[in-house]
Parts: structure tokens; C-alpha cells; sequence
């Protein structure tokens, strides 16, 4: 079977939305796929954290993403992630040094997070994919 591991950066939308695309779009399409969320993507699996800004190069575009899934036309990045996790193909792990660099515990995460790794695990499953992206 196929894999994808992903290093998720960023908590901003234009950067949440590629990453749980991909890992949704291998995940229906059979592939496995682990999300490991450090540094600011962490703050994206923080229980009651909301991102919704994008990055200050895409600011103009910034109404138009809101209004889109306002609308309903797209629909938000937990819910595009979610269809991807019904496969049970997707893992998200967050990281352990950054959790504690932000002064988190591991039920400050949303219950969808599969568990906190190191650095040290997940070139552990990047070494064991087909095909690594970092998203920043």
C-alpha cells in the first residue's frame, strides 16, 4: 500500500487546506497517510482553536476563502479532513517537543489526534513512505 507522510507547519488556512487535501485524496485512494502537526500547525489541533486567516502574502484572497465556506460552496479544513479519516487511513500525530515548548498536555488536543510523536518517529514514518511533504 502506498503512503504519505506530511509535516503540517503552519495553523494558516492556505497551508491547512493543501495538507488535509492531499491526505484526504491519498486516503480515498487507498494510500495511508500521516499528518505530523509541529510548531504553528500544532495550534490547528488545539481543542476550541479556530484558524481563520491565511498567510499575510494571501490576505487579499482571505474574504473570498471565508465567504466560500461560509456558503457552503467549499467546505472547512476539519471537514475535508474528516471524509479522509472515515477511511481510517489517516493518522494525525502532534509534536511532542512543541507541545511542550507551547505548554500544552496531550488533552489540550482535539480527540481526533491519534497520539504526540517526536522528530525522531516521524522520520521514522517518512523514511517508510512513498512520498514526503513538509508544508509550511
Amino acid at each position: 500500500m502506498a503512503k504519505l507522510a506530511l509535516i503540517v507547519t503552519s495553523e494558516k488556512l492556505d497551508k491547512l487546506f493543501p495538507a488535509v487535501t492531499l491526505a484526504t485524496t491519498a486516503a480515498i485512494s487507498g494510500w495511508e497517510a500521516d499528518m505530523f502537526f509541529t510548531f504553528w500547525g500544532l495550534l490547528a489541533l488545539k481543542k476550541g482553536y479556530e484558524p481563520s486567516s491565511v498567510s499575510e502574502d494571501y490576505q487579499e484572497y482571505q474574504d473570498m476563502l471565508a465567504g466560500a465556506i461560509d456558503s457552503g460552496t467549499m467546505p472547512g479544513w476539519r471537514e475535508v479532513l474528516e471524509q479522509g479519516r472515515e477511511t481510517g487511513k489517516i493518522k494525525i500525530y502532534a509534536c511532542s517537543t512543541t507541545l511542550g515548548l507551547f505548554g500544552m498536555k496531550e488533552d489540550d488536543l482535539e480527540t481526533f489526534v491519534d497520539g504526540v510523536a517526536g522528530a525522531a518517529t516521524y522520520l521514522g514514518m517518512a523514511r517508510d513512505s512513498d512520498v514526503s511533504l513538509f508544508i509550511s
